[in-house]
């Protein structure tokens, strides 16, 4: 039987069960439910309903699975739901379950209250990630019609997608979605109110996106400054009409989620890099601004209650009962900002799928810098966890309910097919407990307490802007956020008197800050009224004030920098922090900047947030200062360091730190320093083929917590050279710049399947060939002194052609057998003045037919030709350029690789 009908069999089970009376406008009969629930290639044109809080049981799971004993089952949602341990009173109901949900995501909810849900249907449908990259996925809409708490009614939304990753709902009827693979948004809209798009329309072009899907961007918020935030990317977005226009920003990391607080300062996390938290202290279009002891000790590590060991860095991430020691697989963070749960606002909600947990986290914001702490750490307990192994907590999200959603992936294998690969630790643990049997399930919850009455379902659709005004005062942040973003894409100037009155003198400060962003995504700048709320009751007003104020500067109206230093000797130190902030990112003179920041470090000079902020703003100046530098030198070199280091950024620093130095997990390392790092200076092939098919095990003996580097070949040439040029020219390193063509021939060159290990790539690349008196020279032209070039040493004594350089003159060496050649050095550093200014390195497996595998115009005594391991047996350098009067010489050759079997 296949999936497909397999589902709709569990549908018309369900449907049974129920006893559901099929009513017109939901679904008229079982079939037809069926039908609709499992089209993926069509867009129905009717919807289903089928009561999701009831029980369907879900026979696809609810089974050993063969004959082990050790296989777990999945468990029914009823059953998963008596699995979950809450902390402090709260309580989980059902919201919505498979089949009406399969494989969900993310879920957010439009200015109706409808929600949209984004189902990844080929994510892992079996170890080896099959079929995964198919366009069959959808974004699915659902709706409860009774008001009753739990949906009842959905549409396929949008179908043949591939894997969509991002939802942001707009206007009535339209959503900005993002699928796996590209930097490309796109507009669905449903034009004629069937709850299905029928349009369409690319609104960004911003190309292919290469690289693991775990690892590709997430997030598309609204941020409280109108623009769009999304992780993995160095840039913002902002709806202009029917388009979305980019901006370059400092910061964009992260991984699967983002978290925003009232403020607007954003949360980013990285399940790569096991950090639950990070980059929230300032917003990050400033820059990553992190401090020492921003989350309290000890809060990385969880207390699961369940104790599979499905986890990706093996052993050393599990207590000795097999739970889980850290977060690592860290998805779908939000703040709660909601009015129904008071002692839950404000908080960090930290889903961690690995660990079946989810963490809420107390936010503590003072004398300018924020820490994050663990509330229950002393009792050694979670917000919520759960038993069943297949709970996947990936999203959470507050509700126009006042509450809290939960998007519960319900599935067996969590980590990608990278991390799953033949003799891996966690393909061992998935075949023996079953895993990847448990697949097709989705559910969403709703947290809430016990006599908790739901706020008003929304109706902001068919409201007016006026109306819209309103909202901006509301105790719940997804009315005011949402209220703002509708006036924002209306772009109805009429309401602007009203917006001002409220900036300026409603009694809750939130009102006023909404106010405030709310006129600056109309266009409206103005200068007297964020001058006076300079001076407002509130800090994050008078922040927001500041801030706002930057684009007077834009306009020209550097004047406002004066009014920033006449508020120095009143400022708190919020406002002395946005200050330094704002002058060192608008386009003033330094002097300027300089004076102000001065002024800011000479007031407040102990605070952990301004000395955080005055270092990460020095290091950037640096970071510019050195990459003009480098552009004088070599204008490729430097474009290309350039665009690496964003690739690295939102890529690499997860794991080997911001600094190149690693980033820090537990007593270790989660991965490698690069800091003068003789690997990333020597062959180009062992790195390449470390970033094409991954790198496993312990690296010069020494284990790192990261476990395994998974192949980023997903991504194309152009971005692996790039990154790999960036790290061979930064952190104290100076190498060549990798090619793309290089990338591109190590692809072909070797098609593993499976991670390298380090004693693999320096067998396969690294050796030194010490077999050198069994080496033949021969040459067109000059004397027999062939013996220097292997003698080992670097003096005066050389081989010389003796004739004066001229094109086609060759110096050819004949190997004892075929190898794998990585890299032939010429060095020639004694008679620099006699070198080769250029010439063609030629390999030859016959010594007949020859293949140019190098050509070599760099200047300098020391040649590097990166050979990545072609083959063979036959070397040959053919002078293609010279000085026509001096001889060429050479003083020693060197050869790496390893004998072709």
């Amino acid at each position: 039987m296949t999936k497909t009908a397999f589902t709709s069999l569990l549908f018309l089970v369900a449907s049974i069960q129920l006893g559901c009376q099929m009513q017109e406008g939901s679904a008229d009969s079982s079939a037809k439910s069926a039908k609709i629930t499992n089209q993926s290639q069509q867009q129905p044109k009717a919807s289903s309903k089928v009561k999701a809080g009831h029980s369907a049981e879900y026979h696809k799971h609810d089974h050993k699975q063969g004959n082990n004993p050790e296989h777990i089952k999945g468990l029914s949602p009823e059953d998963s739901l008596a699995t979950m341990v809450l902390q402090d009173g709260y309580k989980m109901e059902l919201v919505a379950h498979e089949p009406m949900v399969e494989e969900p995501v993310l879920a957010t909810f439009d200015g109706n209250g409808r929600m949209y849900v984004a189902e990844m249907l080929t994510y892992m449908q079996d170890v080896d990630g099959t079929g995964q990259m198919k366009p069959i996925s959808r974004i699915k809409r659902l709706e409860d019609t009774d008001n009753d708490g739990v949906m009842d009614k959905y549409t396929i939304f949008a179908d043949k997608l591939l894997l969509p990753r991002m939802i942001l709902p707009l206007e009535d009827g339209k959503i900005l979605a993002r699928e796996t693979n590209t930097f490309d948004l796109l507009l669905l809209e449903d034009t004629d109110g069937d709850g299905v798009a029928d349009k369409r329309t690319r609104v960004f072009k911003g190309g292919k996106r290469g690289g693991n899907l775990e690892h590709q961007p997430s997030g598309l918020i609204w941020g409280i400054d109108n623009w769009l935030y999304v992780t993995y990317t160095n840039a913002r977005y902002r709806v202009k009409g029917d388009k979305v226009i980019r901006q370059p920003i400092r910061f964009g990391g992260g991984q699967w989620g983002l978290g925003q607080d009232e403020a607007g300062r954003l949360y980013y996390s990285a399940a790569g890099a096991e950090d639950p938290v990070f980059s929230f202290q300032q917003p990050s279009v400033y820059g990553m601004i992190p401090i020492e002891g921003e989350t309290a000790d000890g809060f990385n590590e969880v207390f699961p209650i369940e104790q599979i060991p499905d986890v990706q860095g093996g052993k050393p991430r599990l207590r000795p009962d097999n739970s889980l020691t850290v977060f690592t697989g860290i998805a779908g963070q939000s703040v709660y900002l909601g009015d129904k749960l008071p002692e839950l606002y404000g908080n960090y909600i930290a889903p961690e799928p690995v660990g079946n947990l989810v963490r809420s986290a107390k936010i503590t914001r003072q004398d300018g810098h924020t820490v994050i702490s663990h509330p229950y750490q002393a009792q050694q307990k979670e917000f919520i966890a759960s038993t069943d192994t297949a709970f996947r907590p990936v999203w959470s999200e507050t509700g126009p309910d006042g509450t809290l959603y939960l998007v519960d992936m319900y599935r067996g294998i969590i980590q990608e097919g990278n991390w799953t690969k033949e003799g891996s630790f966690l393909r061992k643990i998935i075949k023996q407990f079953g895993l990847d049997k448990i697949i097709g399930g989705g559910r969403i919850y709703r947290i809430t307490k016990p006599g908790v009455e739901l706020g008003e379902k929304p109706n902001l659709y068919n409201e007016t802007p006026a109306q819209w005004v309103k909202h901006l005062s509301h105790a719940n942040q997804w009315w005011r956020i949402n209220a703002q973003k509708l006036i924002v894409l209306k772009q109805d100037k009429s309401v602007v008197p009203a917006l001002k009155t409220m900036a300026q003198s409603h009694s809750n400060p939130l009102a006023r800050l909404h106010a405030l962003w709310t006129l600056e995504g109309l266009g409206v700048i103005d200068r007297k009224l964020l001058v006076s709320k300079f001076n407002d009751k509130d800090s994050n007003v008078r922040v927001a004030a500041v801030r706002i104020s930057e684009q007077l500067v834009t306009k020209k109206d550097k004047s406002i920098v004066k009014v920033w230093q006449s508020l120095l000797n009143k400022a708190d130190i919020e406002l002395a922090q946005q200050i330094y902030l704002s002058s060192t990112y608008v386009d003033i003179p330094k002097a300027t900047s300089g004076k102000v920041t001065q002024a800011i470090l000479a007031k407040y000079p102990n605070k952990k947030g301004l000395m955080a902020i005055d270092k990460a703003i020095k290091y950037q100046i640096k970071e510019q200062e050195a990459q003009a530098a480098l552009a004088k030198g070599n204008k490729a070199l430097a474009q290309a360091v350039k665009r690496g280091k964003q690739h690295f950024k939102s890529l690499c620093s997860t794991c080997h730190g911001a600094d190149g130095q690693g980033a820090p997990a537990g007593n270790g390392l989660l991965a490698p320093s690069f800091v003068k790092n003789p690997r990333v200076n020597g062959d180009i092939a062992s790195l390449g083929s470390i970033v094409l098919h991954g790198l496993t095990g312990p690296i010069e003996g020494k284990t790192y917590m990261g476990g395994i580097m998974a192949s980023v070949a997903a991504n194309d040439d152009q971005y692996l050279a790039d990154v790999l040029t960036y790290i061979r020219n930064d952190f104290g390193n100076k190498a060549s710049m990798v090619k793309p063509e290089q990338i591109a021939k190590l692809r072909k060159l070797n098609q593993r399947t499976t991670p390298w290990t380090i004693e693999e790539l320096n067998k396969t690349y690294g050796q030194k060939l010490t077999n050198k008196k069994q080496w033949k020279f021969s040459a067109s032209h000059g004397n027999d002194k062939f013996k220097v070039l292997i003698d080992g040493k670097l003096g005066w004594a050389k081989w010389s052609s003796e004739d004066l350089q001229e094109i086609g003159m060759w110096l050819q060496i004949e190997l004892p057998q075929t190898y794998h050649v990585s890299v032939v050095d010429m060095d020639c550093r004694k008679w620099a003045w006699h070198c080769a200014r250029a010439f063609d390195l030629q390999f030859s497996q016959d010594g007949k037919t020859w293949k140019t595998v190098d050509t070599n115009v760099e200047n300098g005594g020391k040649r590097i030709s990166q050979t990545l391991g072609e083959k063979a047996r036959y070397i040959k350098y053919v002078l293609k350029n010279g000085s026509p009067k001096v001889a060429w010489a050479i003083t020693e050759i060197d050869i790496y690789g390893s004998p072709v079997e």
